[in-house]
């Protein structure tokens, strides 16, 4: 009985740890990467992406839907064999699932932090603005203009919230002469922008 009692505080102590050490750790990674960007601010670098308005508003509802129907097959399969066998091996697997989330979270963090570490420039891209929108800082991002665009040679239009207060200057319909950059591993990155002539 006195065995119990002691291992009892020992085992909800290594909860504790498994519990809130990973969440500690992903805080503690974003702090220093957020420190290490302060000490050596990169350029100007604002990603390129699809048109939100080209996007299906429902596509998210399949990758959801299988990924509850997953979580409640393993609630289920868990149950079943802590039922015949007792919770420890189920404890286990979620012991592990909850490090793999945090571990690839992390990874993950630094992943996006070192592919903008090392842009590569690449040949202009002309394109049309064909929509400008204000939109407020918020706690994701500083805000600025968002801008719709139609980059030549491509069908699908594009989007970059652009930070600089120069871009509320340009009008719509303008040509311009992006300059960019491809990051490390993957994404388009916007870094300026000159007008073009209008044509006659």
């Amino acid at each position: 009985m006195a065995m119990a009692q002691a291992a009892a505080p020992g085992a909800g102590q290594r909860g504790a740890w498994l519990l809130f050490a990973p969440l500690a750790a992903w805080v503690g990674l974003r702090w220093v990467l957020q420190w290490l960007q302060d000490r050596a601010p990169q350029p100007a670098a604002w990603p390129i992406t699809p048109f939100v308005g080209t996007q299906d508003p429902w596509a998210w509802l399949r990758p959801a839907g299988m990924a509850i129907a997953a979580l409640a097959l393993l609630a289920l399969l868990a149950r079943a064999w802590a039922r015949r066998h007792g919770w420890r091996a189920p404890l286990r697997l979620l012991t592990a699932a909850w490090l793999l989330l945090w571990a690839a979270a992390c990874a993950a963090q630094l992943q996006s932090f070192l592919n903008l570490r090392a842009l590569v420039p690449q040949a202009p891209l002309q394109a049309e603005l064909l929509g400008a929108h204000a939109q407020p800082p918020s706690q994701r991002s500083l805000g600025g203009q968002l801008w719709v665009l139609r980059i030549a040679g491509e069908d699908a239009p594009q989007q970059v919230l652009v930070p600089d207060a120069a871009a509320a200057q340009v009008p719509l319909h303008a040509r311009l002469n992006l300059r960019w950059a491809r990051g490390r591993w993957h994404g388009r990155y916007l870094s300026g922008w000159d007008m073009l002539p209008v044509q006659p």
